[in-house]
Order: structure tokens, then sequence, then C-alpha cells
């Protein structure tokens, strides 16, 4: 219809002027019709929306500490629609001498949640100290309320989050078969995010 409005106008006025001046107005008014209610489409469009998760709790429990240990619970968000997850005690996505880890599992990513103590003498400034002289790109980061730092081990993302003054939660992102950026940024995919900001930890004995 709008190439047949063009036309109508420009064949009319090499039949004579007083006919294009006729056509003119009408061809006009039409055709400017579907031109403002493209503009806001462009101006105004909004960016597709990631597809809402299904947010479900998920917890990871270990001993924190030797002499006054204390049984700590991770717990976090995943999204179930997306994701599976599980405490595993074996076949772990990424290398680990604990005895049990926390996994959360979809297609594009894998997440893995690790207790890790400190050596001796060692505390989160330290360990930070350590991991500089082991890893590149360090980074200071938040995971929700707690502070954490982020390295880049091979061709996975680390974090390394505070818990107390015993240990450490070691959180390792994988790349899966079906992400399709580059792995540097799974830290800001909304379900690994979801996992990420929602971590807390609960002490108890």
């Amino acid at each position: 219809m709008k190439k047949a409005l063009v036309l109508v106008p420009l064949g009319a006025a090499a039949v004579g002027a007083a006919v294009f001046f006729a056509m003119k107005k009408p061809a006009g008014d039409k055709a400017a019709a579907p031109a403002k209610k493209a503009a806001p489409a462009k101006a105004g469009g909004k960016k597709k929306e990631a597809p809402a998760m299904d947010l479900q709790p998920g917890s990871y429990t270990f001993i924190s500490g030797f002499k006054d240990a204390a049984k700590v619970e991770a717990g976090f968000q995943y999204d179930a629609k997306t994701c599976e997850f599980a405490v595993i005690e074996e076949d772990f996505p990424a290398y680990t001498s604990d005895s049990h880890v926390a996994v959360v599992r979809c297609p594009e990513f894998i997440v893995q949640l690790e207790y890790a103590g400190y050596y001796g003498g060692e505390d989160f400034g330290g360990l930070k100290k350590s991991l500089a002289e082991r890893y590149q790109d360090i980074a200071d980061v938040a995971c929700g309320a707690n502070q954490a730092i982020r390295f880049i081990d091979g061709d996975n993302v680390c974090l390394a989050v505070g818990v107390d003054q015993f240990s450490y939660l070691l959180v390792t992102l994988i790349k899966g078969k079906e992400y399709d950026d580059d792995f540097k940024t799974l830290p800001d995919y909304p379900p690994v995010k979801a996992v990420l900001d929602s971590l807390s930890f609960t002490e108890g004995k």
C-alpha cells in the first residue's frame, strides 16, 4: 500500500500540475499516518526483557573453624525454571578436595559452591594477597551484602566470598555449551547474578 500511495502523486505530476496538487494532499496525509505510528516504536520501544525467573531457595552446610567449630549454612536462590540444584559428593564439575559441594546447573552455566578454610594466620586480606600472586584479573566485588574477591582461574570465573574469621566460600562459575557470550560475563548473567546476590550465611552449633 505504501508504494502505491507514493506512486500515485508521482504519476499524476506527469499528467499535469492541477492533478498533481489535487492528489498531493490526500496522498501525503495517508503516507504520514504510518510514519507517525512507526516513530514511537523506534524512539520509545522497550528492550526485550529477560524471562521472569522462578526463584527457589537452596542451601549448603559446612563446618567452619576447628577448636571453636561452628556449622554454617550458606543460603541462596536459584532459577528453578531453568536450573537444577543439588549437593553432591562425587563427580564435581570443578576440582575440589572438599567432601561435598553445592551445584546449580543449567545448559548455559554451572555454579559450584564449596567451603574453604584460611591457612594458619591468614585472613581475608591475606587471602587476596595470596590470590593476586597466583591469578590475574583480581577485583574486589560484592555478592549481595558479602565482601568477595573475583579472579580468573583458567576458563572459569571464581569468587572467594568472606564467611567468618576461619573460612570463605569459593564459588566457581563454569561456562556451559549454550552460553553465547564470553565466560568473563557470567557474573552479570541474570540467573547467575541471582545466586550471587542472594548469598547469606547463618551460623549455628
